[in-house]
């Protein structure tokens, strides 16, 4: 349900992001020319601490400089690992990372580095495994594995610092390699605070300026 609501949410901010976009660049006048400061993108390779899964971003230039964006990043992950050790569990976990980025030397040129903070909000989730051990009367050397697994829903909420390369080979192809690493303020696992925890988001794109 939490999932839902967070989709409800990321999503008319994505659309409005985008529409407004549009709006801004046909009220401009002719003498202006459309600087390609908006950026619409498609992860197919993105990893989290969860995993491996997809992400689709929109990002948007605040200032004529080009030296702030915003950015507007939805991701979808899935722990591949649980196949065998967990009983082919491949947990989900869906972020949306809302983010500020500052391009020390503008966003404008063919390579261009950037770096900022971002919110990480996420919700999916999570399965643990346990091992029991019960004895056999038949045969005491020999007792009984029983293993158990449990799926419980999960949220984090915490913040993290990204790293952005942005390569544009034309005016409106776009590449990005993206490298995020921070740390939850809220770890919550079927609604009890699982601690203090790392959060990783990286990630190939290609997408089309704008």
């Amino acid at each position: 349900m939490f999932m839902k609501k967070l989709l409800m949410l990321a999503l008319p901010l994505l659309i409005s992001g985008i529409a407004k976009a549009q709006t801004d660049e046909a009220a401009a006048s002719p003498a202006h020319k459309n600087d390609n400061s908006n950026i619409i993108a498609i992860a197919p390779i993105q990893f989290t601490e969860n995993g491996v899964g997809l992400a689709f971003s929109y990002e948007k230039g605040i200032d004529k400089a080009g030296i702030v964006a915003y950015n507007l990043p939805l991701i979808a992950t899935f722990n591949l690992n649980n196949n065998v050790s967990n009983g082919d569990h491949q947990d989900a976990m869906f972020y949306f990372s809302p983010g500020i980025k500052f391009y020390p030397t503008s966003s404008h040129g063919n390579v261009k580095y950037a770096i900022g903070p971002s919110l990480v909000i996420g919700a999916g989730e999570k399965t643990t495994h346990s091992s029991t051990y019960l004895p056999n009367p038949g045969n005491p050397s020999n007792p009984y594995y029983y293993e158990q697994y449990t799926t419980q829903s999960k949220f984090i909420l915490g913040i993290m610092v990204s790293n952005s390369l942005n390569i544009n080979p034309t005016e409106h192809f776009y590449l990005g390699l993206d490298f995020g690493f921070g740390f939850t303020y809220i770890n919550r696992l079927a609604g009890n605070n699982d601690g203090l925890t790392g959060v990783v988001q990286s990630g190939f794109k290609i997408g089309y300026r704008f």
